[in-house]
């Protein structure tokens, strides 16, 4: 067999196996968004003003955004998004990302910092933006008041202004960094304008994964709403 033909078979192949990726995709959480009450719309154009735009550090003018879906979830308001972008690698090569995106709107109408508790995953490129459009975001040396676990700080950092060390401190306790530590890797979390996103990079899509991302993303909502009330 010729290299032209090999090559073509393999390019129909990489094909039919992206489409069979793409429905599965789209089934999965059209699945998901019925069973929580969000309304799936699919497709969204970003220049669009019929969607709120999923902001975030992920956020840009090049983005793509499928599976948008939005609705109420436990009193919460609650987005999700599959986004796509490219990433600029060291090499100057611009590389395909992908994020699962959950974002819940908080209910506190006290002010709480910015702030960004990064996995440390295979590859920190997905979240490279961060450093770029927040330059003045700084990794954190978390501890000022009490320890925080093993199994957090080796799991995890936390990005926010120098400045807003404490208040970060106050709001992302020990106590509550133990249950990240222990419940949220590989998963990723910002807080920004009161809103919270989670973001699971470059992830195959599961039913496991998206109830994770939902579950947990509620549980940290709600106890950023109760400790901004306490602060």
């Amino acid at each position: 067999m010729s290299s032209v033909i090999k090559l073509t078979i393999s390019r129909i192949k990489s094909k039919v196996f992206f489409r069979i990726n793409s429905i599965k995709r789209k089934k999965l959480v059209e699945r998901f968004a019925s069973k929580i009450g969000l309304v799936y719309f699919g497709f969204v154009d970003q220049n669009s003003d019929e969607h709120r735009i999923v902001r975030g550090l992920t956020v840009s003018s090049s983005h793509q955004d499928d599976h948008y879906s939005v609705g109420s979830v436990g009193g919460y308001g609650v987005t999700f998004v599959d986004r796509s972008d490219y990433v600029v690698q060291p090499n100057g090569k611009s590389e395909l990302t992908n994020w699962l995106i959950i974002a819940i709107d908080l209910q506190t109408k006290q002010p709480i910092p910015h702030f960004f508790i990064g996995a440390h995953n295979h590859d920190q490129q997905p979240f490279e933006a961060l450093f770029s459009t927040f330059p003045n975001m700084k990794e954190l040396n978390m501890g000022t008041f009490e320890a925080y676990s093993a199994e957090f700080t080796s799991r995890f950092s936390v990005y926010a202004r120098p400045a807003k060390a404490i208040e970060v401190e106050r709001i992302i306790t020990a106590d509550s960094a133990r249950i990240l530590g222990t419940h949220f890797w590989p998963l990723s979390v910002e807080q920004h304008d009161n809103v919270l996103y989670v973001y699971a990079a470059n992830e195959n899509v599961t039913t496991s994964l998206l109830d994770t991302m939902l579950e947990s993303g509620l549980w940290l909502a709600g106890h950023l709403d109760a400790q901004a009330e306490i602060e």
